[in-house]
């Protein structure tokens, strides 16, 4: 209001002031006003038309947990906490194959090193060369350590995903990053009960990683800062979920549910859908 002042006041002198030019300083005035508390508005959560469910988690507060109260994690825990803000909707929804993302420099040095949670294996690997090309022996390596866990199937991963871990791994000490989820094929999808329908992990879009040393709560402020995706912040068992879809974040503080109590129906559920054709990914609808 005072810049709009000073600026009144070297276009109308007071001398000048009538009620007309007044009037019109009062009008504008009010709409800079209205326009400023709009633009407050709009960026907070649910201003764009989410879902209340988005909205909630988007505004959950988060705590800080440490690296040495997290709790041990399986690849099954991991499939129980599965993203359920329906991240894969848009894509799987079409008929036509998905198209993977443009791959984009997030500022890794090119060099990515992973280490397999389940196996233990280990890759250090220089994926993209000093003139930015892409070394395609090193993404089919890439490729091979975040194959499927169940059939050790592979697919071909998003570049830009693996872009995104990069820039992950370099700007917490470039020591490498835990895999704990990869790839994950429609058939080991269907058979947890859970799991979401249109997880991004079934397109080699997704991981869920652990940085040693760094807690969660770090690995996910920065991801969301570089804004290349989807980021899944789960401080119970202390690891990170990240894709290339559309940009959101979600948290999910509660514990894997106990799976005694469903593990006779789940199992008898995976055994009826069994005996189905399996779908491929571009028969899966809406």
């Amino acid at each position: 209001m005072a810049l709009l002042n000073r600026l009144f006041a070297k276009i109308i002198p007071m001398r000048a002031v009538n009620k007309n030019n007044l009037l019109f300083f009062l009008l504008l005035s009010c709409a800079c006003a209205h326009k400023a508390s709009m633009s407050a508005l709009s960026g907070l959560p649910g201003s764009n038309g989410a879902s209340a469910a988005q909205n909630n988690a988007y505004v959950q507060p988060v705590s800080t947990a440490s690296v040495s109260g997290e709790t041990p994690i399986t690849e099954q825990d991991i499939r129980d906490l599965e993203e359920g803000d329906g991240s894969g909707l848009v894509v799987f929804a079409s008929s036509a194959p998905p198209l993977a993302p443009e791959p984009v420099n997030l500022g890794g040095n090119g060099r990515l090193t992973l280490t397999r949670h389940d196996t233990g294996e280990k890759l250090t690997v220089a994926y993209r060369g000093k003139d930015g090309t892409y070394n395609k022996e090193a993404l089919a390596k890439i490729n091979r350590i975040m194959r499927c866990s169940a059939d050790n199937t592979e697919i071909e991963m998003s570049v830009k995903l693996i872009e995104l871990l990069d820039a992950v791994e370099d700007k917490f000490g470039k020591k490498g990053l835990t895999l704990l989820s990869g790839y994950r094929t429609l058939e080991l999808n269907r058979s947890i009960s859970g799991a979401a329908e249109h997880s991004l992990h079934m397109l080699g879009w997704a991981a869920d990683i652990k940085i040693p040393g760094y807690s969660s709560t770090k690995v996910k402020k920065y991801a969301q800062k570089l804004g290349a995706g989807g980021v899944g912040y789960y401080p119970y068992k202390g690891f990170t979920h990240l894709d290339v879809g559309k940009s959101r974040y979600w948290v999910v503080r509660r514990a894997p549910r106990k799976r005694r109590a469903v593990r006779g129906r789940a199992a008898a559920a995976a055994k009826k859908k069994s005996s189905r054709p399996v779908k491929t990914l571009s028969q899966i609808k809406r």
